[in-house]
């Protein structure tokens, strides 16, 4: 199995925040009024993350800023 560099750990941070930022947005809508790329934007940027959160080094190097962004989206987990 590949190791799961620092290096990738802040890249994937990085592209999270983004997700966490879409999720956000798209959430401000109503689901009535969400179109349906809207709802497959949010399906797949609440997976990023979700898949992202089980990993142990990376959920590690999240601030405590972030961490409680995520916390605060309520997601399940896998």
């Amino acid at each position: 199995m590949e190791e799961y560099t620092d290096e990738q750990v802040a890249q994937d941070i990085f592209a999270t925040l983004d997700s966490i930022g879409i999720v956000e947005r798209v959430r401000l809508i109503p689901e009535s009024d969400r179109t349906d790329d809207q709802k497959d934007e949010l399906s797949r940027n609440e997976r990023h993350i979700q898949l992202k959160m089980k990993k142990d080094k990376f959920v590690n190097g999240l601030t405590k800023t972030q961490a409680d962004r995520i916390s605060a989206l309520a997601l399940p987990s896998l």
